[in-house]
């Protein structure tokens, strides 16, 4: 975990979790870091234990259930047909095979990556398989190659990424396993893995390129988003 950094969520995210005001797609990205920062965990059980005494408890047991039952109806999608990206392990902590390489994953990404991911290959070694767990967000999980790199982008709204295992760095720093990175539009960078990299991803709007032939494409991204995003009823 990145010492150097401010790789955590804020206090305020941390409350809108306890509160359930936050879309599902943060709420997934935010348990799955939980589990990997103590510090984190311990600062979310103390805003829970402290909220807790002026919750009603049967609002506090619907609510939990209810955030039970969003994660439960991650969608079920076929296993992509890749001969370098697997998923494999019945059991709560399941392992991604990227290349010669094998993730150990949160129990809350498990369980999307047990149901089936299907691993598109985009340019400049990144790998993406995209889930659809909410209507607000795009959640997907990115494989950044040895020494591969993203376009230079910046962001519409925000995104978060939680770094799962090797790194990345851009112009700020360098990102480690557990880091909880929030970007929003003010934001402009460009993702570089000298080792290798697996983050999952969730966005709020697309992204858009911001040099090169890259920026040809982003009619195409904003038309891809709105349709990866599962629409309301």
């Amino acid at each position: 975990m990145n010492t150097d950094l401010d790789c955590h969520p804020t206090t305020e995210i941390l409350k809108g979790y306890v509160q359930g005001s936050l879309p599902t797609g943060w709420s997934v990205a935010l348990s799955a870091h939980l589990e990997l920062c103590q510090n984190c965990k311990q600062q979310y059980q103390d805003l829970e234990s402290d909220a807790a005494q002026y919750w009603p408890h049967d609002s506090t047991d619907q609510g939990t259930q209810e955030f039970s039952d969003l994660v439960a109806n991650i969608i079920n999608q076929p296993q992509g047909d890749s001969s370098d990206v697997s998923v494999s392990g019945e059991s709560p902590i399941a392992e991604i095979h990227m290349l010669d390489h094998s993730f150990t994953l949160p129990r809350i990404l498990a369980k999307a990556a047990n149901e089936g991911l299907v691993w598109k290959k985009l340019s400049g070694g990144i790998n993406q398989a995209k889930l659809n767990i909410d209507t607000e967000t795009q959640c997907e999980f990115i494989y950044m190659s040895p020494g591969s790199q993203t376009p230079m982008h910046k962001h519409q709204g925000n995104e978060i990424t939680l770094v799962l295992d090797g790194s990345f760095s851009d112009a700020s720093g360098t990102y480690e396993p557990a880091d909880f990175i929030v970007r929003s539009g003010k934001d402009e960078h460009q993702p570089i893995s000298e080792e290798g990299c697996l983050c999952f991803a969730v966005l709020d709007s697309p992204l858009t390129f911001t040099k090169g032939i890259a920026r040809l494409f982003n009619p195409v991204n904003r038309y891809r988003f709105r349709n990866t995003i599962v629409q309301k009823p």
